[in-house]
């Protein structure tokens, strides 16, 4: 190894360098004051769900979060009074803060009549700390009630407390609602969350989208007081189209949307104080990260300085070289030449990357056991190509087999890969075919909250094409390509749908098109093994 320990450490460096890159922090302006008008509340930790009906959040948890709140914001926006959260109320008076008051309006209403009655008690004995009562969110969006309907049941509220009172909807359903709904509010409560738009906007262009929108309602709702009740930016999960979640742009869009309220003196709450893993289940990762507060009540960035989506890169940086080293030593592949050294070196490296990637995103989207199962075996799965990919380069190249290496006895069934008639080699590269295969038609077939699993699959797909190229064959495959000729036919056309419906701003999904197209570039040797059984049978064979 010593000939090439040169090339090994230059690997290692560029791997330092690359995390340091992502790891970057991004000057972007400050908040221009240092309290928000209002954020969302929502208390569930852990596995707390609002689906669990016999659920009460207890005062304690939800008086340790408003008092990590208010060196940031006065005010909490909740959705419900029930299990528990009419404890918001009392509490915030003690501290200080204000409530915007909510009541969850559903197409039942043996189960919202009663938090109307709670929260009409809730206003009248805490006069003072309701800033406004809001009756519904987005039930228009999702069809559960009348536009009459709610207007009847704010001007109930209304009548009952003498509070500020309002209804809470998209932008655009406020377009298409019956004007008595309109009338009947003290205020229009509109959401604005570009992110989810029809044609979403970058982080950069979000609050150019927003002034729009809001110039939109202003002319529908000449002279009408308009509050923005929703509107912020995920810090992660799938783009859409160019609007990419990351730490990064979430932190612009909130800096730059509250140089925006400033400037027009606009009353604003966002969404949300705390991630919630709870909705991860109904709208994939994206779903959990919309908070200012991780799940473990941290800050994701303040409000004045440099942000960056890997704080932590150093770490990430020594792991992903730790995972290249051990990987070389496991292949031990002493006697390559110098320029095989380098391409070995940088190959263990790019694998230790690609899987403290893959670590980081199974950390973000895994929601059950059955989650964490999949993605250990994705782990295990990059482990196992890392290793034979340096394995069989080492024997390309006349170096000591994989055999020779200290844990034999325990990779020996990866030595057999390569003469057994009937090949375990050839049954983990189905695996990983037919993972990436079924990846690729769930995002053509239902794709809004799928993310797209790039680390998970660079490198096997990079190696596939690699090895077929140096060797012919990758582990043996199946000599008669039934099942990769299927396979390929997939990737190129899960490829073509998902980069035509995704469209060409959404990078993440064009780079995932590549994988797919490599992958069927990979499996190429099937063809030309079907094409070279035809022409060996001849015109006039028979079976």
């Amino acid at each position: 190894m010593k000939s090439w320990g040169l090339p090994l450490l230059l690997a290692a460096l560029a791997t330092v360098g690359l995390w340091a890159l992502l790891g970057r922090a991004v000057d972007l302006p400050p908040a221009p004051e240092p309290k928000l008008h209002c954020v969302s509340y929502t208390p569930f930790r852990g596995d707390q769900t609002p689906y669990d009906p016999s659920l009460v959040i207890p005062r304690w948890q939800i008086e340790e979060d408003l008092r990590q709140l208010q060196p940031i914001t006065n005010c909490v926006r909740i959705y419900a009074v029930d299990q528990g959260l009419d404890q918001v109320v009392p509490i915030a008076e003690q501290l200080g803060m204000q409530v915007l008051l909510g009541i969850w309006i559903s197409s039942e209403p043996a189960k919202f009549e009663p938090q109307i009655v709670r929260t009409i008690e809730l206003a009248n004995a805490h006069r003072a700390t309701v800033k406004a009562i809001i009756v519904g969110n987005e039930v228009l969006l999702r069809g559960e009630q009348s536009g009459e309907t709610l207007a009847a049941l704010v001007n109930h509220v209304k009548q009952a407390t003498g509070l500020p009172t309002t209804y809470a909807d998209v932008w655009g359903f406020w377009q298409k609602a019956p004007p008595v709904l309109a009338e009947s509010v003290d205020f229009l409560t509109i959401h604005i969350l570009p992110y989810w738009e029809d044609d979403p906007a970058p982080s950069t262009d979000a609050v150019v989208h927003l002034e729009y929108v809001m110039g939109e309602m202003q002319r529908q709702f000449p002279g009408r007081r308009l509050m923005i009740g929703e509107t912020g930016w995920p810090s992660a999960g799938r783009a859409r189209e160019d609007a990419v979640p990351s730490i990064v742009d979430q932190a612009r869009y909130l800096r730059d949307f509250l140089v925006y309220a400033k400037a027009h003196e606009l009353d604003y709450n966002f969404i949300e104080a705390y991630d919630q893993p709870w909705k991860r289940h109904q709208e994939g990762a994206v779903g959990g990260y919309w908070g200012l507060f991780d799940a473990a009540r941290q800050a994701k960035f303040d409000w004045f300085t440099p942000v960056s989506n890997h704080p932590n890169w150093p770490m990430l940086a020594g792991l992903s070289v730790l995972i290249g080293l051990i990987a070389l030593a496991l292949a031990r592949p002493r006697a390559l030449t110098l320029p095989a050294g380098a391409v070995f070196s940088a190959a263990a490296m790019a694998g230790g990357v690609f899987m403290v990637l893959e670590a980081e995103r199974a950390l973000l989207i895994t929601v059950s056991y059955w989650d964490m199962a999949v993605e250990a075996l994705l782990l295990l799965q990059a482990a196992i190509i890392l290793l034979v990919v340096l394995r069989q380069g080492s024997q390309l190249d006349k170096g000591p087999s994989f055999a020779e290496a200290p844990l034999r006895d325990a990779v020996a069934w990866l030595k057999a890969m390569d003469n057994d008639p009937i090949p375990m080699g050839g049954l983990l590269r189905l695996v990983v075919l037919v993972g990436a295969a079924t990846v690729g038609l769930a995002l053509a077939f239902d794709g809004r909250y799928r993310g797209f699993p790039l680390a998970a699959y660079a490198f096997p797909a990079l190696a596939f094409v690699a090895l077929q190229i140096r060797r012919g064959s990758f582990l043996r495959p199946d000599p008669a390509g039934t099942e990769e000729r299927i396979l390929s036919l997939i990737f190129v056309a899960s490829a073509l749908y998902i980069a035509w419906a995704e469209g060409p701003l959404n990078w993440q999904a064009l780079a995932w098109c590549g994988l797919l197209l490599l992958f069927a570039l990979g499996t190429a040797g099937a063809w030309r093994g079907q094409r070279a059984a035809g022409v060996s049978a001849g015109p006039g064979a028979s079976g």
